[in-house]
């Protein structure tokens, strides 16, 4: 089977090709992953039922394959529940991986029918994931890479202006939002920046959100997917985005309080200046497309970000 090598996209019959020619099955069905905003990926069955996941990244996405497959080998036998590496080909004209499917779907698609108790199991394993990634060398520098080395920061501040230059220049060019508002989280940003710049670069998962934690429908967990490099900063910089989509489109907010509980870790005004650094990049995500998905943007979804922001930039004292 030979595909034409110029395709503009990665599609489903390449995912079914890379599977066919790996573990020698031809796919029952082939399914695109909607959430994804940076590489292809496919959900394929295969008979007697077993699933895989293909990821596949675009001509210029070697560096960033590269990185999930390095992570991958580092992060698993610290004991980071990601998915079993079943293949790859990093030097693919689009780069691929071949993974395990955990059982079941982002943790945000079950998260509102939960109870407690499985929260904050999911909370404390996201915690436990958290604290192994923590182990691994820092080099003293902040922001995301693969390695600690090549973090492109010298202060944890510059990594908080580089999320206000994007979502300002996003938000600007879609024309949904004042651009403005930045100015609001800049201003925190600048009153703040002595205490920004005392945190440490401890490495850690940056999206282990309400996309990305695999929970199956009965609520257990089953591990991280999509890693593909670090953050170097502040470790609660996860739990602050997961807070932000929850506040924007819904969800149980004390989830979040239960995973800064077992990590030990403050909700405090550099927290919420956080959760309103990303309110503002949620909304910089509408009117966008992202590598073929787009979440369809309402005025009552506008709304509700808007007001969100609106609270939380009201009670940051700075």
């Amino acid at each position: 089977m030979q595909r034409d090598l110029i395709d503009p996209r990665p599609d489903a019959g390449l995912a079914a090709e890379i599977v066919q020619r790996r573990l020698g099955q031809k796919p029952r069905s082939v399914c695109r992953f909607g959430t994804g905003t940076q590489h292809y990926v496919f959900d394929v069955a295969l008979e007697g039922g077993t699933r895989v996941v293909v990821r596949i990244g675009d001509s210029c996405s070697h560096n960033e394959l590269a990185g999930a497959v390095h992570l991958s080998r580092k992060l698993r036998p610290l004991g980071v529940r990601l998915p079993a590496l079943l293949g790859c080909d990093l030097e693919a004209p689009f780069p691929w991986m071949l993974l395990e499917r955990l059982p079941g779907d982002d943790f945000g698609a079950t998260a509102a029918r939960l109870p407690d108790r499985q929260l904050d199991h999911i909370a404390a394993e996201i915690a436990r994931a958290q604290a192994l990634t923590a182990g691994c060398q820092s080099a003293g520098r902040f922001g995301y890479a693969i390695h600690s080395e090549d973090a492109p920061y010298a202060t944890w501040s510059e990594v908080l202006e580089a999320n206000l230059v994007r979502s300002r220049r996003r938000i600007h060019a879609a024309g949904l939002f004042d651009a403005g508002l930045a100015d609001k989280v800049q201003a925190r940003v600048d009153a703040m920046r002595r205490r920004l710049n005392a945190i440490q670069a401890s490495p850690f998962l940056h999206d282990t959100t309400t996309k990305n934690v695999i929970v199956t429908p009965e609520g257990d967990f089953s591990g991280i997917v999509d890693v593909d490099d670090l953050c170097f900063g502040d470790p609660r910089y996860p739990a602050a985005l997961t807070l932000a989509s929850m506040l924007a489109y819904g969800g149980p907010q004390r989830y979040v309080a239960m995973w800064l509980h077992h990590a030990r870790q403050q909700d405090n005004t550099i927290f919420r200046l956080y959760v309103a650094l990303f309110l503002l990049d949620l909304m910089s995500e509408h009117g966008h497309l992202f590598n073929g998905n787009m979440r369809v943007s309402t005025a009552d979804d506008r709304y509700a970000l808007r007001r969100a922001f609106d609270a939380v930039t009201s009670h940051i004292s700075c």
